[in-house]
């Protein structure tokens, strides 16, 4: 309700959905969207968000995503929006970003390794994103773990 009233309804959703759990989906602990649901509405999209969780560290083109789907951009775009209510290039900045967060949280691995392991182009590109998302840089958030 706090992230309802002062965020709004899509924000409160989208957080609702990064810290739901599915047991079904043993590979990554938590996920962005819960996959066995979104497998059941739209198959394309939890296509498109398997392949995203499997190319962290080199991220394809939406337009090639939407190949290996069978969709094309345009109909993969309206798809993610009805289901998820964002476009698939902000979708995948959000999933990278919240690996980034996690391995900055449970590891000791280095701004550039972070980087590199969720498809950034460099240590700067990442602290700009991950600053713009979290409000704060990489070292902040761990220093107040």
């Amino acid at each position: 309700h706090l992230i309802r009233g002062q965020h709004g309804a899509g924000l409160a959703g989208q957080v609702a959905n990064a810290l739901l759990h599915d047991p079904e989906d043993r590979p990554s602990p938590q996920r962005l969207v819960p996959q066995a649901r979104l497998a059941a509405l739209a198959p394309p999209v939890a296509r498109a968000v398997a392949i995203m969780e499997q190319t962290l560290e080199d991220p394809p083109a939406i337009t090639r995503i939407a190949g290996q789907v069978g969709l094309s951009p345009r109909r993969l775009e309206m798809l993610f929006r009805q289901h998820l209510e964002t476009g698939p290039g902000a979708f995948f900045l959000r999933l990278r970003l919240s690996e980034a967060r996690r391995l900055a949280l449970d590891t000791g691995l280095s701004v550039q390794d972070i980087a590199v392991r969720t498809g950034f182009s460099s240590p700067t590109t990442l602290a700009r994103a991950f600053r713009r998302a979290f409000g704060q840089s990489v070292s902040r958030l761990r220093s107040g773990r």
